[in-house]
Parts: structure tokens; sequence; C-alpha cells
């Protein structure tokens, strides 16, 4: 994220009161608020009022969801059904805002292009950049006088969530949660140790998302990244923010202990460089787009070859993870990831 749009934007709510704002001033409207979180201890700032039952936010007309940093805002307003609309959108569809129901922002990226001068050639080139741009949406319960079907409720936490594990074939060993991308492995703690399924899934989430920045997948690992330095801090946000995303799709609640240390990282990274909260969201979209294209991709190729008849094999999937680590590692492992 190279420039931030600062034109005035149109913030319109429900009494049709207009109060006119910069992407900027919005964006660090958010950040801020994310921030007082984590000083005043709420570990989970993103889950704590994120409503467990409901998919990903999407858009009412397209059905596309929302990505990145749009969840993270859409979630924090705690509303029980998924879907948002434009006030466009709305208003196509005859239906207007209840009174008093203030709107979200949508924060993207829009791409342009100057031209600029080499100061020692003098030669002209074409140069891309990116500035933040936003729009508003409301939640379908904050509209009245649009039909539409009650939201169906994932109300039983996703059974194939093992299944999805068992897919990647990862080398995971005995250990404290962390993943080594030197030696593309993730070490876990015995199944018995967590408090809860959902901890233990909700850790191995987080330790997942942190695989797929191996440089055989998504390539997101600097060199010399060491511990409590603000790259280390910038990936482990990545991973968090990753586990809470794919927690969400397999309708876990997301794992909310964090160590100190991760969150004073994380307020210090965020007070210096406040885009560093959308780059970290839009990273963890990415690695839950990778894991679950690849599940489904998986998933599609084995139906193909069983020709829609069930696979013996499939009956042991349901088998908790721990099964499948190891005591001993093998050999001495190199640095890791948490």
């Amino acid at each position: 994220m190279e420039n931030t749009n600062n034109t005035p934007q149109t913030n319109t709510n429900a009494n049709n009161q207009i109060k006119r704002t910069t992407v900027k001033e919005k964006y660090n409207q958010v950040v801020e608020n994310f921030i007082s979180k984590l000083e005043k201890n709420d570990t989970e700032p993103w889950t704590k009022s994120w409503v467990m039952n409901v998919s990903l936010p999407r858009n009412f007309e397209s059905g596309n969801s929302y990505s990145g940093m749009n969840i993270l805002t859409l979630l924090d307003r705690g509303f029980t059904d998924s879907r948002f609309l434009t006030m466009n959108q709305v208003n196509n569809l005859g239906g207007k805002v209840i009174k008093g129901e203030k709107s979200t922002p949508i924060f993207f990226m829009k791409p342009m292009e100057k031209e600029v001068e080499d100061e020692t050639t003098g030669e002209k080139r074409i140069e891309k950049y990116f500035i933040m741009q936003s729009y508003n949406v409301f939640n379908i319960t904050q509209t009245q006088g649009i039909k539409y079907e009650p939201e169906i409720k994932n109300n039983i936490p996703n059974s194939n969530i093992q299944h999805f594990i068992d897919s990647f074939n990862i080398n995971t060993y005995r250990g404290e949660p962390a993943y080594s991308p030197n030696d593309d492995c993730i070490f876990m703690p015995h199944y018995q140790d967590f408090e809860s399924e959902n901890e233990f899934y909700s850790t191995y989430m987080h330790e997942l998302t942190h695989y797929t920045g191996h440089s055989t997948r998504l390539d997101r690992f600097e060199k010399h990244t060491v511990f409590g330095d603000e790259r280390y801090a910038f990936e482990e946000l990545i991973a968090e923010l990753g586990s809470a995303f794919l927690s969400l799709e397999h309708g876990i609640k997301p794992n909310s202990k964090k160590q100190a240390s991760y969150l004073n990282s994380w307020i210090t990274a965020l007070k210096e460089r406040p885009n560093i909260l959308y780059s970290a969201a839009s990273h963890a979209t990415k690695s839950t787009n990778y894991l679950m294209n690849n599940y489904h991709l998986k998933q599609q190729i084995k139906n193909q070859h069983n020709n829609n008849l069930q696979n013996p094999q499939t009956m042991q999937n349901n088998q908790v993870v721990n099964n499948t680590i190891q005591n001993k590692p093998k050999k001495n492992f190199s640095p890791k990831v948490g």
C-alpha cells in the first residue's frame, strides 16, 4: 500500500446526515480502534464480537465474499447476518435503511498510473501505484422493505475440519506450536494438552497459515526474520488473522490466548506503520484462499477418481490429527515461527 487517497468521501447514514471524511481518516479510525482494544488487554479484538454461526461477510446481491481487512471491520459490528449491501443496492431493491443505522466502510486499493521522468537519463516511463479508496455498506438487517430468506446458520462445527487438515499431508511433530520454514513441518502439542477442541484446531490453523508462506507456495517469508522484530510480528499477525478466517470457514471459535509479547509487538508495529493491518489482513485472505482452493481441488480430483463412490480410506479421516503427530523428530530442526 503505497499511497492513501485523501479525497473527501461522503458517509451517509439513515438520517441523511452527511459527514465528509477522507479515506485515510476512516482507515485510521479502524486502526486506532484495533490498537485501543489491544492496549486494554482485549486479546481478541478481531473475534470478540463475531457471531460464529455466520459465514464470512458477503455481498447480498452478488454473493461474493469480502476479503482482507474488510472481514475484520464487518464482523466487528457483530451482526447476526453475513450479508451486506451498498446504498445503491438498497434503493434498487426498493428498500431503505432503518432510521439511525450507521454504515460500515469497505476499503480497496485502486491501481493508478503516472508518467515520471528519470533524473539522470531524462527518459520518461509509466509508474504504477495504488491508492486506498472506500465505499459504505449496510447489513441486510439494517434495512426494511427488502424480501430475503433467513440465513442458514452453521450451528455445528464443520465435521470436515480434520479431513481438511489431513489433505495437505504435512509432516507434524510433537512440540510447542510452531512452523519450521526450512524443514517445512509443523510442531504441535498433544491433543489432550489443549483445553478444548476449538483451541486445538484454531492453533493448528495458525501454523497452517505459516505453512502457506513457504517459498514453494505463497513465498511470503523474508530472510533473517528473528523473534521480536517487526517482520516477525507482521508474520505472526498474518497467521493469527489467517487462523481466525479459517476457523470461521469451519465454524469454530478462534483461539484468543495470545502472549503479551505478541500483543506488544503488534501495538508497536501498528502505531509506527498503520498500513500493516491492511497488508496483514490481505495476506491472511490470500493464505485462506490458497488453502481452501487447494483443498477443494483435491476433493474434485478425488471424486473424479472414485466415480462418486465412497473411498474406504475416508472412514479414517475423522481421527484426531494427534494420531499423525510423530513423537520424536528424526533430526535437528531449523529456527521456527510460532
